[in-house]
């Protein structure tokens, strides 16, 4: 039987939280996960928690071992450090929308793009879609 982890969910930043779920959907331990992933389990228990900060290239090596696009595990890690306030709510709106999208793409065994998706071709998408202006909302570009 694996050892239980001493990490709680609630201690964890939302990168943390998706690792923790990684890890009891594939049934692996964390030291797996870091050694998979080419990352020190110290750094790699530490990038669980609230308040920390993972460089880009232990996301780019944890996204590698997990299956995921980097830019979702980019999300992922800054989203705890954001602080919500009504000015930014739509920016941060932006930031959930781009997460559901690849949680999605994944789900349908979509792969991400290549190169990042930029605000106005995420706009292009949603218009073809059927999605339409509102009349008094400001337009992201």
């Amino acid at each position: 039987m694996p050892a239980r982890l001493q990490i709680k969910a609630a201690d964890c930043s939302p990168l943390g939280r998706s690792i923790l779920e990684y890890i009891a959907d594939t049934g692996i331990s964390m030291n797996r996960l870091a050694e998979e992933s080419g990352i020190p389990q110290p750094r790699l228990r530490g990038a669980c928690f609230k308040g920390t900060c993972p460089t880009p290239e232990t996301l780019r090596k944890l996204a590698r071992a997990m299956g995921r696009h980097h830019l979702e595990l980019y999300t992922l890690a800054y989203e705890g450090r954001i602080e919500k306030s009504p000015i930014e709510a739509d920016e941060n709106a932006l930031d959930s929308l781009m997460r559901d999208l690849f949680e999605t793409a994944r789900e349908l065994g979509m792969q991400a793009p290549s190169q990042p998706v930029s605000k106005a071709q995420l706009r292009q998408a949603l218009l073809i879609l059927g999605f339409a202006e509102a009349p008094s909302q400001t337009k992201i570009s």
